[in-house]
């Protein structure tokens, strides 16, 4: 009897960690500021060296607005593959100055995506990204543009990902790490890197404190190819400033 006992308490305990282990299906929608120096795989690669298992996928074009997503624009497909792709938790990103400069339509596209994706019993994030030179200047009783833009969203039982804050919290403390590249929009890889732990930190509850520097993977032809690589102290800072953010 007692090792009948034994027996169904492995049996629990095997249980429990398949359970806890299960592999979440993520969509990020977005443009660029989504895509540059692979941002969605890199949080993948950094959930996976904290022992969550992310699936990440996305639905991305350059200069791609949520209205550009809505009606198909540029052949995006996004509405099927939030329809069909079963997926448990969607990252919604608009053009980088709609929030601030054409806001009630952003809100509108926002707000249809969000149905969308609760039609589907998907779980929604709202990509915070940070103010473009044009933006520069424009803040709201403390808060970042983009955020006070989209607060009205609050309502709708989603969760923004505070990447805009972090970017300004690292540049207020390193001014001289740039976090963007030539243009002074787009995300350098030490601005990417720190996206990705700011999304790692929402999506999972895992801390990025003691992540690696550098991701890769394989291609179909076993060739290994980098994601994403900054110098060490640079990794080290954007872990720190993510950890000071104290986002739940």
């Amino acid at each position: 009897m007692k090792y009948i006992r034994n027996i169904g308490f492995l049996f629990l305990i095997v249980f429990t960690s398949a359970q806890d282990s299960k592999t979440e299906k993520v969509l990020f929608v977005g443009n660029s500021f989504t895509f540059y120096f692979n941002l969605p795989l890199v949080v993948e690669s950094m959930a996976d060296e904290k022992g969550v298992g992310l699936d990440v996928y996305q639905s991305t074009a350059g200069g791609a607005s949520l209205k550009d997503h809505w009606i198909g624009k540029r052949n995006l497909s996004t509405k099927s593959k939030i329809q069909n792709g079963k997926f448990d938790k969607i990252i919604l990103q608009d053009y980088s100055t709609n929030p601030v400069n054409k806001t009630a339509e952003s809100l509108d596209y926002f707000n249809r995506f969000i149905d969308l994706a609760k039609s589907v019993d998907a779980k929604v994030y709202i990509y915070g990204t940070w103010p473009v030179p044009t933006m520069q200047g424009k803040a709201y009783d403390g808060i970042d543009p983009i955020q006070h833009a989209l607060k009205p969203l609050s309502s709708q039982n989603v969760t923004l990902v505070p990447v805009g804050t972090a970017f300004r919290l690292f540049q207020a403390e390193y001014p001289e790490i740039s976090l963007y590249t030539s243009d002074n929009k787009h995300p350098s890889p030490v601005g990417t890197y720190l996206a990705a732990c700011v999304f790692l930190k929402v999506l999972t509850g895992k801390s990025p404190k003691g992540l690696y520097r550098r991701f890769d993977r394989k291609d179909e032809n076993g060739k290994k190819i980098f994601l994403g690589m900054v110098e060490t102290t640079d990794a080290k800072k954007c872990q720190q400033i993510v950890e000071l953010m104290n986002i739940k």
